[in-house]
């Protein structure tokens, strides 16, 4: 059985090569230039990865021309599908008003008030250019605010490219901070991590790099009990978990923080990154307050025009309405594809996640390669995912495109329902 399943996999590697010769040509050319050819790890893809040339909608089209139901969503940054009108139009609007303008913008200030509404720890906030920097830059904040250095952050927590938690290797990118790991969802285990020692502790309210794993409210709320305690400041990394509830999963939770990190979607799809909390802890930034600045912090691109403008713009799409559609989107393909794997026998398969957040455990001793042909036959079929077994929903998919991907696994499941 198990070599029965490698050759399935190899035969759709091959099928993939002969299928994608400008995707190859355009990766056998970048990789003269860029590592591997690309400048995003997550991107890198063997044998190569598709490059693609457009995207509109729910769809991209790759340098071959073929087009694709796209699930990856951007890893949760493509929130809006591609080419949403309305950020289109905030663009083009942009592009008359002049950029690199060098001095304040009013649609800063519009920008802030809209995350104030949204996300009730930030009464201050302060903009970046991307998750890791928002991460980066509220670590130092609770370190000059609480005159402390230890962080307490979880196993498998991703905040960043230099703050990540992955495996028992430390991870040689990572800031050189004095961190103490935790482990998460585990409230026995971390515990005596908890003293008065701590600056900050840093936690997603759900793991996405992570295995899609949702922090319990117990959990939370210990976290929010212990910061208190010992006067560490709490910050919630809602880079990617702000698009599962409007207020955040802070809001769904109804637990806290002294700081929030934001990026990703919020850009409307340009770079984008931000820190808020209390106000007492930001206006650490206000040389009004303190006579002169006690932090100082910079960045050309900050309050950039394109950035300020489309995250505006996309702000209107950002709904309770909506983000509730689109949970409900995905937590009707989490259970209808756990009812197939489970109704063929299949039980190395599994449908996890929260919302619009979808992860695909692939279980067992053949667990890995059935991933691998799982991913292909998706590619074959005209369909993208992340290929660690990711999915994530963006405001243009419909019920159809749920139905067409639950149709492939369906078929999928009947398939090797055999090998179990």
């Amino acid at each position: 059985m198990a070599e029965s399943i490698t050759t399935l996999k190899q035969q759709l590697i091959d099928e993939f090569i002969q299928a994608n010769p400008k995707s190859k040509a355009a990766f056998d050319r970048a990789r003269n230039a860029l590592p591997a050819g690309n400048t995003r790890s997550v991107l890198w893809s063997e044998p190569f990865p598709l490059t693609l040339q457009s995207g509109n909608g729910a769809h991209v089209t790759s340098v071959d021309g073929q087009e694709y139901l796209d699930f990856v969503s951007d890893f949760t940054a493509g929130l809006y599908g591609h080419s949403h009108p309305v950020i289109k139009q905030a663009v083009k609007d942009a592009l008359a008003t002049g950029f690199s303008l060098g001095g304040v913008v009013e649609k800063e200030a519009q920008l802030g008030e809209i995350l104030q509404t949204r996300f009730k720890s930030i009464e201050r906030v302060r903009f970046c250019n991307s998750g890791t920097e928002a991460n980066t830059f509220a670590l130092a904040t609770a370190k000059a605010f609480t005159g402390r250095n230890k962080i307490l952050v979880f196993d498998s927590g991703y905040h960043g490219g230099t703050i990540s938690f992955h495996g028992t290797t430390p991870n040689p990118m990572n800031l050189p901070h004095e961190f103490v790991v935790g482990a998460f969802n585990d409230i026995e285990r971390t515990q005596s991590l908890v003293d008065n020692s701590l600056a900050a502790i840093l936690i997603e309210p759900m793991q996405m790099a992570g295995g899609v794993r949702p922090a319990s409210i117990e959990f939370l709320r210990f976290l929010r009990e212990s910061a208190t305690k010992v006067g560490a400041v709490l910050i919630f990394d809602e880079v990617v978990t702000s698009r599962l509830h409007y207020h955040g999963l802070q809001g769904a939770r109804e637990v806290y923080p002294d700081m929030t990190t934001l990026g990703k979607y919020l850009g409307g799809g340009f770079p984008f990154g931000a820190f808020g909390g209390r106000a007492d802890i930001m206006e650490q930034f206000n040389p009004i307050a303190h006579g002169r600045s006690v932090l100082h912090h910079s960045g050309t691109f900050n309050n950039n025009i394109f950035t300020m403008t489309a995250a505006v713009a996309a702000a209107e799409l950002v709904t309770k309405q909506s983000l509730a559609e689109l949970n409900k989107l995905g937590d009707d393909l989490r259970a209808t594809g756990n009812s197939i794997v489970q109704q063929a026998g299949l039980k190395d398969i599994v449908f996890v996640g929260y919302g619009s957040t979808v992860g695909m455990g692939f279980l067992g001793d053949r667990g890995q390669v059935l991933r691998e042909v799982f991913y292909f036959t998706l590619v074959k079929q005209g369909i993208l995912m992340g290929r660690r077994g990711f999915l994530c929903l963006n405001l243009a998919h419909t019920k159809e495109h749920i139905d067409r991907f639950l149709d492939v696994v369906k078929v999928f499941a009947e398939q090797h329902r055999a090998d179990v």
